[in-house]
């Protein structure tokens, strides 16, 4: 009864809710009903009032992101404890899902179970290195140009020789701007920029006061955002339904596989993290977790993790936790702390190794594993967004991408 008296009284948690199920429920009577399988043009103006609303969280979130940082940075330069545990955290929570994901495949094996099915494309492809990755990810962190990393990333290519038996580590380097915000560069500015305004003291107010002003109003414009999350979910979820040709087909081909990324998202988010908050606070963390319906909502509704952001800002400071906090941990922790795209990666990643029938040593397991959790850090919480680095990673290691089609199939409703 408690539980439901809460949920009455969190309007917008109930709105979304029912958003997401009506979405449910009006996508399934929508592919039942339809005789012809829908056009892609008509599911296009289906999910038109949810492309709106994501291109104006895409939109805002930039300047939010920005702002929140620069100004939670300048209150918090006495306080480096607080960066610290944020850094602890995100570190240990990081190597806990790399343990978990790599127990976890090598103990189902899904790759080994769909073997037999003869699901394996033989091309193979390898245009990256691993080094390239890591290289790469120091590259976006400190960006030469402030307004290209506001539309790209920084990505190394190797140039393909005439005679391919050349070895990669002889081919021709060279670069490209890969569209998407730069988010890791943008992070990184703002948190030197923020510590340099707190560092000068009052000829720092007139900026400190500007980008507060800045974080205050666009934290406004998003809530009035936020309003329309109950129905942009329910065109964008009834959307995805009606993509999907035959899902029962995708389960029973990828289902042992679809099982592995469950059991692993399922443990790491509703056991390993409320154990480690458990540990550190000695408090109930499903309390906290109930409180949070409206960022799991929205990230369920848009498969985007940038657009929880200020959702979660307003749902931490309406538990009680202090603004200066929330500002500063909740943007890069959504940027950086990408542990439920980096399990999923590394899950793909090996799954697609055994369905070749490579055998690869533990360490090289782990440092496939972290290869893939590097290339998450800073990605654009976008939707989809995680295959691209996943057919990087593979590359990188000399395995055959084109597999990573059969994950494509499933990837909206991972």
């Amino acid at each position: 009864m408690n539980v439901l008296r809460n949920l009455l009284k969190q309007k917008l948690i109930l709105r979304t809710v029912i958003g997401v199920f009506a979405g449910i429920v009006l996508g399934s009577i929508l592919k039942i009903c339809t005789l012809q399988p829908w056009s892609e043009r008509n599911i296009m103006y289906l999910k038109f009032p949810g492309e709106l609303f994501m291109r104006l969280v895409n939109c805002l979130i930039l300047p939010l992101i920005i702002s929140s940082i620069v100004s939670a940075t300048c209150n918090l330069r006495k306080s480096g404890q607080i960066g610290l545990m944020a850094l602890y955290y995100y570190t240990t929570t990081t190597i806990l899902g790399i343990i978990l994901s790599v127990i976890l495949v090598e103990t189902i094996k899904p790759g080994e179970v769909l073997q037999t099915e003869n699901i394996i494309s033989q091309n193979s492809t390898r245009y990256f290195m691993t080094v390239d990755t890591i290289l790469d990810l120091f590259r976006n962190l400190i960006p030469d140009n402030m307004v290209n990393t506001c539309l790209n990333q920084y990505q190394t290519v190797l140039e393909i020789p005439e005679n391919k038996s050349v070895a990669l580590a002889e081919w021709r380097i060279d670069h490209k701007n890969a569209p998407g915000t730069n988010i890791l560069g943008l992070v990184f500015f703002s948190l030197l920029l923020g510590l340099a305004i707190g560092n000068i003291d009052e000829k720092g107010e007139p900026l400190k006061n500007f980008f507060h002003s800045l974080s205050e109003t666009m934290m406004k414009i998003m809530n009035w955002t936020i309003m329309t999350v109950p129905i942009s979910v329910l065109f964008l979820i009834s959307a995805k339904i009606l993509e999907v040709e035959d899902f029962g087909s995708i389960i029973k081909r990828l289902g042992v596989y679809m099982f592995t990324v469950f059991s692993g998202l399922f443990i790491q988010g509703f056991v390993v993290l409320p154990l480690l908050y458990f540990i550190c606070t000695r408090q109930s963390p499903y309390k906290v977790i109930f409180k949070l319906g409206p960022a799991f909502a929205t990230a369920f509704g848009t498969s985007s993790s940038t657009a929880t952001v200020p959702v979660t800002m307003a749902c931490l400071e309406h538990i009680g936790i202090s603004t200066k906090i929330t500002k500063f941990i909740v943007p890069i922790g959504a940027t950086i702390n990408m542990d439920g795209i980096a399990l999923y990666e590394t899950i793909g990643a090996i799954f697609i190794i055994q369905l070749h029938g490579l055998q690869y040593s533990l360490f090289r397991l782990i440092i496939i594993s972290i290869t893939c959790t590097l290339s998450c850090i800073g990605a654009a919480g976008l939707p989809s967004g995680g295959y691209v680095m996943l057919i990087m990673v593979l590359n990188s290691v000399g395995v055959p991408a084109e597999d990573v089609s059969l994950i494509i199939a499933i990837d909206w409703f991972v």
